[in-house]
């Protein structure tokens, strides 16, 4: 799904942001280039960063040394009769800015909300609320947005013209992260129903051209 041309750069990005499941971030430690896989959730231009690589991020983002994040939605592929010229239908995102750890307990309660909000929509109040020594104990980092940048692709491959006469196929082979059937923990009681807020999760791709 190609951003709509009427929407700011900024919003092109969060959309993209929105829907991703998570995103990359780039960071210098101790001379060398890091890129880390970390879960997110956005509260208006304030990105919020989670992941088993936390405690890393808050040892880099201490002295509030730029970072970069990075994710991309892969839309489809674009065949074309030349596998020189094939490519690859996307939306991407890079943003840029200075990281800080989140410190204030209020303010972490609402990037956890966020970040679970984004995996699981509903899933914050669905269960127990985590108590205030896990919210304390986990580690999460802000990202004051400075910059961004969006880049696409959509349509078909663009096939030299003197292949394009060829009887070889070519065309778009749509792709897109489409949640499955939900797989209870064998702990659970037996006959309890999947909340509506996970069985019935909408697909973030459906509807989108190729």
């Amino acid at each position: 799904m190609d951003p709509s041309p009427g929407l700011t750069e900024q919003a092109q990005a969060f959309a993209i942001l929105d829907e991703a499941p998570l995103c990359f971030i780039g960071f210098v430690e101790s001379g060398e280039p890091v890129v880390l896989p970390a879960f997110h959730g956005r509260i208006g231009e304030v990105l919020y960063l989670h992941g088993s690589s936390a405690r890393t991020l808050l040892r880099a983002t201490g002295s509030g040394r730029p970072l970069c994040i990075s994710a991309v939605l892969i839309d489809g592929v674009a065949v074309a009769r030349c596998a020189c010229s094939t490519s690859v239908n996307y939306r991407s995102v890079q943003l840029a800015g200075r990281g800080r750890p989140v410190e204030d307990p209020i303010e972490k309660a609402r990037a956890l909300r966020a970040i679970t909000e984004h995996l699981t929509p509903g899933g914050w109040e669905r269960g127990r609320t985590p108590s205030p020594a896990e919210i304390e104990a986990t580690g999460i980092v802000a990202l004051d947005i400075t910059s961004v940048g969006v880049r696409t692709r959509t349509g078909p491959a663009e096939d030299e013209p003197a292949d394009r006469d060829l009887p070889a196929w070519s065309g778009v082979i749509p792709l897109r992260l489409q949640p499955g059937t939900p797989i209870p923990d064998p702990g659970l009681p037996p006959g309890l129903a999947v909340p509506a807020v996970i069985g019935s999760r909408p697909d973030p791709g459906a509807g989108a051209p190729g």
